[in-house]
């Protein structure tokens, strides 16, 4: 029986209201039943398990022995799970523009020991595997050690003598290289370099996970790590002042020097290198070309638990879960495929997608679990979700955040609930048997980069992609990233988010179109409020000279937001079905008439605060320059990605907004319109979140992306208005 429509104002009213329960203790998207059913099979301790084994690889990078080892473990785990069709994507290194591709690079064993004034065993990758710096070329050295403080500058090396020696040094290793080895002849590096906020206090016994050489290029001397507290140690005892107990007992009659050191590695080199990815499915019924992908990347150094052993171990439980909910029929097959990546972080990808373009459009959406597992109330970290960028912003980023949001509330304890006569101190918990009680602490957040999710994300590939990840974490990268500060509970709590979004998305169906526009709209007002609230308090914030600057920007706030949220509405027609597309059409014509209120509104700040109505200056120079010009990407896909994906721009523009820069190239856009979009974005985020977007940078970096062959920019012959 075809269904009857309702009057539209009516049902424009009634799923409007669903938009409340964005941030409820339930959510829309997730239905009582399927919750119960998830959160009493998804278990943390299981993923814990597989985190035990996972662990035990060292896989620094994705084309490493350590990574094929760890691959061929997971597949066999997710067989043994019933994931169906597993298999291992063999691929070539990404090669960038210039066709350099990273080598195969496998630590076998090293070793470093002070032999004068006293023997003592300094570092062993059998006990730390990161002492040993990636691309550390095999080597077996006996030498002096120099002491060259950060080692980065030229006057570090003032009256020492280098040549032929080993050094000492905090700097950035491959700063290092280039002075002391590559123009004062050192043979190799003692690093206790470290990213942390304040290794010397904070952090003293971590030993950093570095690279030897840069980009591509291996190092030319190999790299030994030691901890900060190491490294001072031995500059202290070298500078005279005596040995300290990690040495040696101090003692007036300890030998000044010399001091020397044998440093050892072994490590297999190949090229060129080779890389890949695990593959699985949960096949779906019926529709096998707009499949969730869930990602989580393999390579990484031993003991890494939380930096993304956590993220695979949680894929590993979903699919387990979820084939064993499907396998007894306390759930249907979904309709869409879930297909699981156990990857090398962004390169395999790249490599993927630049070998398959038609991949592209078989992907609904992404969803990454990079660093899930992390007991929170060590170093206070949060799981950020990362929505999308505005350049592909869509109905999916509500979905997940509604799911997350319901999560959040029924995991955290609230004095009204208590007062209501709730004695639980939570009313939905999420507990691991072996896990904490901790409460769930998850906030959703702009767009970030630099996990799996962002290839994705990226223009030129055009899926939407979400990404979990804890921050901020003072472990990550070192040998401290191990099990002990990993937390099952908040394994589960995260599977459960990201397998409660996977089904509804693999689910989705025309049936759950009013519903879905209803809570996407009712959000869509929310952000058009928060922009509208934003535009304000730059007009009140600018001082009489900057106000009609902060008038445009204010406005050109309300235009992006309109045109952000239209594109989230448009993004659900494909699977909303064809009777929903005239409400879809009513409730963008809604949006649009709240963008006119809003800058009526703005418009009368504006005119109170400075006496008079706004009159827009004329375009300079630069701005009728910019509106003539229309990049569109290169052809093919594979040429943009080598192109583009290396590509840095101006200093001054902060690196994910040159990435945005470059995903909204449609060849339609202008410099001019790029730049407004990029604008609105940074401050509807917050500059201090973005940093400062200007017409100049956004200009300078398409002439980057120009030079580099990634686009070409045509001059359309019109000016902008």
């Amino acid at each position: 029986m075809r269904r009857r429509w309702r009057p539209l104002a009516a049902m424009l009213v009634s799923i409007l209201a669903l938009s409340r329960s964005a941030k409820a203790q339930r959510s829309p998207f997730l239905a009582d039943d399927v919750y119960q059913k998830l959160t009493n099979e998804i278990s943390g301790d299981i993923a814990f398990d597989s985190l035990r084994s996972l662990v035990l690889y060292h896989a620094p990078e994705g084309e490493s022995q350590g990574f094929q080892d760890e691959a061929r473990w997971v597949m066999e785990r997710a067989k043994s799970y019933g994931i169906e069709d597993v298999h291992f994507i063999d691929l070539p290194s990404w090669a960038d523009a210039s066709g350099e591709t990273r080598p195969g690079w496998t630590l076998k064993g090293g070793e470093l020991w002070l032999i004068s004034p006293v023997t003592i065993k300094l570092g062993d990758v059998r006990e730390t595997p990161t002492s040993v710096a990636d691309y550390s070329p095999t080597s077996d050295l006996t030498a002096d050690l120099v002491d060259v403080g950060e080692g980065t500058e030229e006057t570090d090396y003032a009256g020492k003598d280098a040549k032929g020696k080993i050094l000492l040094a905090y700097g950035p290793p491959s700063a290092v290289e280039k002075i002391g080895c590559a123009q004062h002849g050192a043979v190799a590096i003692v690093s206790y370099y470290s990213t942390r906020t304040d290794p010397w206090t904070d952090h003293p016994d971590q030993v950093a996970w570095l690279r030897a050489g840069s980009g591509s290029a291996p190092g030319i001397a190999p790299v030994f790590v030691v901890s900060p507290r190491t490294g001072l140690g031995l500059a202290r005892w070298m500078s005279g002042r005596g040995s300290t107990y990690i040495f040696a007992p101090p003692s007036p009659a300890s030998p000044p020097g010399p001091f020397r050191v044998h440093l050892t590695v072994q490590a297999d080199v190949t090229k060129p290198g080779r890389q890949g990815m695990v593959e699985g499915f949960i096949r779906g019924t019926t529709d096998h070309e707009h499949a969730i992908v869930l990602t989580a990347h393999l390579q990484e150094e031993k003991t890494s638990a939380n930096d993304d052993r956590s993220g695979c171990a949680n894929l590993l439980e979903i699919g387990r879960a979820l084939e064993a909910l499907i396998k007894d029929g306390r759930l249907p097959r979904p309709k869409r495929d879930i297909r699981f990546w156990w990857t090398n972080e962004i390169d395999a990808e790249l490599e993927y997608f630049a070998e398959r373009p038609e991949e592209r459009s078989r992907i609904l959406a992404d969803i990454n679990q990079d660093m899930v597992g992390a007991r929170q109330s060590i170093g206070g970290r949060v799981q950020q979700v990362s929505l999308t960028p505005y350049s592909r912003w869509s109905f999916v980023d509500d979905v997940v955040a509604s799911i997350v949001e319901s999560l959040v509330a029924g995991n955290n304890g609230y004095l009204p609930a208590w007062q209501a006569g709730n004695p639980a101190p939570f009313s939905r918990p999420i507990f691991a048997h072996l896990g904490s009680h901790e409460p769930y602490a998850a906030k959703l957040v702009p767009y970030f980069d630099d996990s799996d999710h962002q290839v994705f994300d990226m223009g030129a590939i055009g899926v939407p992609a979400i990404d979990f990840t804890d921050w901020p974490d003072e472990y990550i990268h070192s040998s401290d990233d191990d099990l002990w500060q990993i937390d099952s509970t908040q394994l589960q709590r995260n599977a459960d988010a990201v397998a409660a979004s996977a089904l509804y998305l693999a689910n989705l169906s025309e049936a759950d179109g009013a519903a879905l526009a209803g809570v996407v709209a009712g959000r869509a007002r929310v952000r058009l409020s928060q922009d509208l609230a934003a535009g304000v308090a730059l007009l009140t914030q600018a001082s009489p000279a900057e106000r009609a600057a902060a008038y445009a920007d204010a406005l050109n706030l309300l235009d992006q937001a309109e045109a952000r949220e239209e594109q989230a509405l448009r993004s659900a027609e494909p699977y909303a079905g064809s009777e929903i597309h005239k409400l879809l059409a009513s409730l963008i014509e809604d949006l649009k008439l709240t963008e006119v209120n809003h800058r009526q509104r703005l418009e009368e700040w504006y005119a109170t605060l400075a006496g008079h109505r706004f009159s827009a200056p004329p375009a300079t120079d630069l701005e009728k320059s910019a509106g003539a010009e229309v990049p569109k990407n290169v052809e093919p896909l594979a040429d943009y990605l080598r192109r583009a994906a290396p590509l840095t721009g101006p200093k001054a523009l902060h690196p994910i907004m040159q990435s945005e820069a470059l995903s909204y190239v449609d060849g339609r856009r202008s410099v001019l319109d790029i730049y407004k979009a990029v604008r609105a974005e940074s401050l509807s985020a917050g500059e201090w979140y973005y940093g400062k977007v200007t017409l100049a940078g956004i200009e300078e970096m398409f002439q980057a992306a120009q030079q580099a062959g990634a686009v070409e920019i045509t001059n359309r012959g019109h000016t902008a208005p």
